[in-house]
């Protein structure tokens, strides 16, 4: 009995890591911290932040520019994924722990992470919203779908031109 227990525990974890573990971008078109509103610099940084696995094959989570110039990055533990209804639409909260470095200041730390996505017909909407040990709170909103990202910059009137050609 104890091995079916194990063995389906390793089956919800694995499934719950190929469902959050894909190449999806989560493009930021709205940035408040600490309750401060950012958006227009973290929008002309082509902000985003994704999951991906580093070389050991654990997944980890990425805050970067689409230059590359800045980005905290690092290892995820408690991951929990949940389907949620939000309206008439499916979504999801996927929610974890993050053990964070910044390339920016060398700082390191913990924070709680929760996601909403919310399954739209072009792609998802999001809300990413970060809790640090320091109690700084950090919330990112926008699309995952680069082409609703563009347009959003386009019609917020925002100079976009380098994130339009870059993928």
């Amino acid at each position: 009995m104890k091995y079916v227990i194990l063995a389906l525990s390793l089956f919800s974890i694995s499934t719950v890591k190929s469902q959050v573990l894909d190449s999806t971008k989560y493009f930021v078109t709205e940035a408040i911290i600490n309750n401060q509103d950012y958006s227009e610099c973290y929008i002309e940084d082509g902000q985003f932040l994704s999951f991906y696995k580093n070389e050991d094959g654990d997944l980890g989570f990425l805050n970067s520019t689409l230059n590359g110039d800045e980005f905290s990055f690092g290892s995820i533990s408690r991951l929990k994924s949940e389907k949620i209804e939000v309206g008439d639409t499916n979504g999801e909260l996927i929610t974890f722990c993050w053990h964070y470095h910044n390339s920016y200041d060398m700082n390191s730390g913990n924070a709680y992470v929760s996601i909403k996505r919310v399954f739209r017909e072009n792609g998802m909407e999001f809300i990413i919203k970060i809790i640090t040990k320091k109690l700084d709170v950090l919330i990112f909103s926008g699309y995952t779908n680069i082409e609703m990202f563009n347009k959003y910059i386009n019609e917020n009137s925002f100079n976009s031109n380098y994130l339009i050609t870059k993928n």
